[in-house]
C-alpha cells in the first residue's frame, strides 16, 4: 500500500517553526500551532506524493519565490488569528 504524503505540510510546519523563532505569541503550546497549521493548510493548495520521484519533483515546483511568499503569509494571518482568538482560555 502506497503512503501519500502532503508537501504543504512540511513546507507550513517549517515556515511556522521559522516564525517562532522571530515572534512571540500570547500562546505557542502544541494545540495552538497545529490551529495554525490547519488555518494556513486550508488556504493554501495540497501538494500530494507517494515516491521519492514525486517528493523531488513536488519540492523543486515549490521553490518559486511566490509560492514560498504565499506560504508564509498565510502562516502569518493564521498565527494572527490563533493569537487573537485561542482555542483555549490562557493561563
Amino acid at each position: 500500500m502506497y503512503e501519500l504524503k502532503n508537501y504543504s505540510e512540511i513546507v507550513v510546519q517549517l515556515a511556522l517553526h521559522n516564525y517562532l523563532l522571530n515572534n512571540q505569541l500570547s500562546c505557542s503550546c502544541e494545540r495552538c500551532q497545529a490551529d495554525i497549521m490547519a488555518l494556513a493548510l486550508n488556504r493554501l493548495p495540497a501538494r500530494y506524493y507517494v515516491s521519492l520521484r514525486g517528493e523531488i519533483m513536488t519540492q523543486w515546483e515549490s521553490q518559486a519565490l511566490p509560492d514560498q511568499a504565499r506560504i508564509m503569509s498565510e502562516v502569518v494571518r493564521a498565527a494572527q488569528q490563533v493569537d487573537a482568538t485561542p482555542s483555549h482560555p490562557l493561563d
